[in-house]
């Protein structure tokens, strides 16, 4: 386990500041800058076709019953027009049951060998201070769990891709293996406040314990953070 003994700036999610909009794949990603985000990536492998279908399914039916149609013409409209609580419902449950079928340690779980996790561990740490902050994080055996703050001028998105793309190269070439490493989308939340930040970080800390696996043999990074807000400064 590595720690950091400078404290890190976590800066609340401001609900009334501006925030984007970024899209990949299924659920929106909100963005807004300064703030810290709970990144999950996982293996292409990690999750069965089988459940995979499943949720499909669910999800299928769970917009259907709200008059959403996947892929009919308007419905990131019909999406973001859903209220708060049903957005939140919807994306609880999705995070509930990924994070469940990961710990159920699926796949090749290459990430467990670990001469491949110490290269995961070195990429996320590798862009710290450049591009990013990288908060605690643990690498478990399918997948990776990490609080991520961009730094000025870089999105979430570019930030996750090139720390993807700078690890599967790097695991690809160690494995003697080729084509995709990672799955293409990654689940990302923005840290509302202190409170869910301090869960999030329990929650990382807890992730080796609770699959099974042997706390030692996951990399993982545990750091401090100070609070800031715009209202500490007036």
């Amino acid at each position: 386990m590595s720690t950091i003994s400078q404290p890190l700036k976590f800066q609340p999610f401001d609900d009334k500041g501006p925030v984007r909009i970024y899209r990949n794949g299924f659920l929106p990603h909100l963005r807004q800058a300064g703030c810290t985000y709970f990144v999950t990536f996982r293996l292409d492998d990690s999750v069965p076709e089988k459940v995979l279908r499943q949720w499909r399914s669910e999800r299928f039916g769970w917009l259907k019953a709200r008059s959403i149609e996947i892929g009919e013409p308007g419905f990131n409209e019909k999406f973001d027009a859903l209220s708060e609580q049903d957005k939140a419902s919807f994306e609880r449950a999705y995070a509930i049951r990924l994070f469940e079928e990961l710990d159920k340690c699926h796949g090749s779980n290459c990430l467990s060998m670990s001469e491949v996790a110490k290269v995961v561990a070195e990429s996320l740490e590798f862009f710290h201070g450049s591009r990013l902050e990288i908060g605690d994080y643990v690498v478990m055996s399918n997948h990776v769990h990490a609080l991520i703050t961009p730094l000025a001028s870089f999105d979430l998105e570019n930030v996750l891709h090139s720390i993807k793309s700078f690890s599967a190269n790097k695991i690809n070439k160690r494995l003697s293996k080729t084509g995709a490493l990672w799955m293409s989308e990654s689940y990302d939340r923005l840290v509302r406040d202190e409170s869910e930040l301090l869960r999030t970080q329990e929650y990382i800390r807890a992730n080796p314990s609770k699959a099974g696996l042997q706390v030692e043999e996951c990399p993982m990074r545990t750091v401090q953070y100070s609070i800031y807000s715009e209202l500490q400064c007036e």
